[in-house]
């Protein structure tokens, strides 16, 4: 063993106990995203607030977790990412402890947001420690895992919620959410101190905070001023006004990044990420199958209760077999190949047309029959989103050199985090212009109809560009899929054997 490679990395069965210690807050930070979609009618009765106050609560957790990914992905590359994580992980639970004990709304969202910080925080910090424990040849199965784990959490959260709101009552049961995060993360945090170990970072120190200035204001910018429009188009003129200054700030962050590399500094960003094979087409792979995801479950969520008057727990019941049809999608991937560019745009199409289905459904189907076809389709749905999420995670990061591992996770996790509250925000905006209108059906349910087909288009363009750049790699490199075995850029290569810190197993 060398000087540079630490116990968990030398022996295996350290180095997947720690995995699973990490995915499990991995895991908590998904659940917190989708958790609440649930009890949001039980939390407006209970605390008050208006519609457009309560819909902060649950996205202003998603865009402080995305405004902090990519700044904290280059902390965790320049200092140790052992303990970014752990602080990371300690102001979610704190944060998480403040919602449940939340006297009113505005302590609730600014909970919620703090909680967004925590999360993006540690987030960078699993994916990087993940690829610094695992060698490239390695690395496609746990990256794999990981991703099989939050796209099942995030289909397992309305479940969880649904069961809660039913046993514990309006009341109690929102906040008992909140506790259940707690007393997870207060298992989980001091298992991750006891086992991850990594050694010194041998990056450069600089940190290019103007960039982190310019990409956290133009996201915060850019989406929240749609994302609390209280599911419709605002009227007055300065929430597309900010949203536009949003967009510029983000064009001249990347303009900023540009000229620091060229200048030989240290970008926030490195461009040369975005030349690694996959990487680029599959953060934008990324950011549409979760935003379709989360926007998809929100929506069935939302019309199970408005629409076919259905209770919280009766909600989760019917979504259940949609989690069960994820871990078949997940272990079908991994059995055929963990980083196939078929599975990822074969199962977005499918995911896509499912969606598209269940439109039709809420169009066009009777009471009685709706909840059956729904729950098939999202099941289908589902198992699309279980083979194409860890096979695209595996491919994207496959090529990622140790010494950019957390700002590569970053990358990947910002697209994922930014898709989800895009797709929210357009979703429900969606879902409630068109709330009272009756389809081509004469059934008094356009608003779902409108927004599930909207929600099918983002994951229809998801599986489009899979596709493009499954037929790309094919054509330039005259091989039909990119292996974990193939071989290594020179910078990863280097990072393997020592001279950029990678970790060996």
């Amino acid at each position: 063993m060398s000087a540079g490679t630490d116990a968990v990395s030398a022996a295996s069965p350290r180095r997947w106990r720690t995995f699973w210690v990490l995915a499990a807050a991995a895991a908590l930070t998904i659940l917190d995203v989708s958790k609440l979609g649930v009890a949001l009618p039980a939390i407006q009765n209970d605390m008050g607030g208006s519609p457009a106050t309560v819909q902060l609560m649950l996205v202003g957790y998603t865009i402080a977790y995305a405004a902090m990914l990519v700044p904290a992905g280059r902390i965790g590359d320049v200092l140790r990412r052992r303990t970014i994580f752990l602080t990371g992980a300690t102001i979610f639970v704190v944060a998480s402890l403040a919602g449940a004990a939340a006297p009113n709304v505005a302590w609730l969202v600014t909970a919620r947001i703090a909680e967004g910080v925590g999360a993006g925080l540690l987030m960078p910090q699993v994916l990087g420690i993940i690829q610094r424990m695992f060698p490239a040849g390695e690395r496609a199965k746990p990256l794999a895992a990981l991703a099989a784990l939050t796209t099942l959490t995030s289909l397992v959260a309305p479940v969880l919620a649904g069961a809660v709101m039913d046993l514990a009552g309006d009341a109690w049961g929102w906040r008992l959410l909140f506790l259940i995060t707690v007393a997870a993360g207060v298992v989980i945090v001091p298992l991750a101190a006891m086992l991850v170990k990594e050694p010194p970072t041998t990056a450069r120190r600089d940190f290019d905070r103007t960039g982190a200035v310019l990409l956290g204001a133009g996201v915060v910018l850019a989406i929240a001023p749609l994302s609390t429009s209280s599911g419709t188009l605002p009227s007055d003129v300065w929430p597309y006004v900010l949203t536009l200054l949003g967009a510029g700030l983000l064009t001249l962050f990347a303009f900023h990044e540009r000229r620091v590399a060229r200048r030989g500094g240290e970008a926030l960003i490195d461009p040369a990420l975005w030349r690694l094979p996959h990487f680029g087409p599959g953060v934008l792979v990324s950011g549409c199958m979760h935003a379709a995801a989360t926007a998809g479950t929100l929506i069935v969520t939302l019309a199970y209760q408005q629409i076919a008057g259905r209770t919280p727990l009766e909600t989760s019941l019917w979504m259940l077999p949609s989690a069960c049809a994820s871990l078949l999608g997940s272990w079908l991937a991994s059995r055929v190949t963990s980083t196939s560019g078929t599975a990822v745009s074969a199962g977005a199409a499918l995911g896509a047309l499912a969606l598209g289905g269940m439109g039709f459904a809420f169009a066009a189907a009777g009471a009685a029959a709706l909840p059956w076809i729904i729950a098939a389709l999202l099941g289908v749905s589902s198992f699309g989103s279980g083979l194409a999420a860890p096979a695209n995670q595996a491919r994207t990061l496959l090529f990622a050199p140790g010494h950019r591992a957390s700002i590569a996770g970053s990358l990947i996790q910002f697209a994922q985090r930014t898709g989800s509250a895009v797709g929210m925000a357009v979703a429900l905006i969606v879902y409630y212009a068109f709330f009272t209108r009756p389809t081509f059906a004469g059934q008094p349910a356009a608003g779902p109809m409108m927004a599930l087909w909207t929600v099918a288009a983002m994951l229809l363009a998801g599986a489009a560009i899979a596709l493009i750049d499954q037929r790309r790699t094919r054509r330039t490199a005259g091989r039909a899929e990119t292996t974990p075995e193939a071989p290594l850029p020179v910078g990863d290569a280097l990072a393997d054997t020592g001279a950029g810190g990678m970790l060996r197993g």
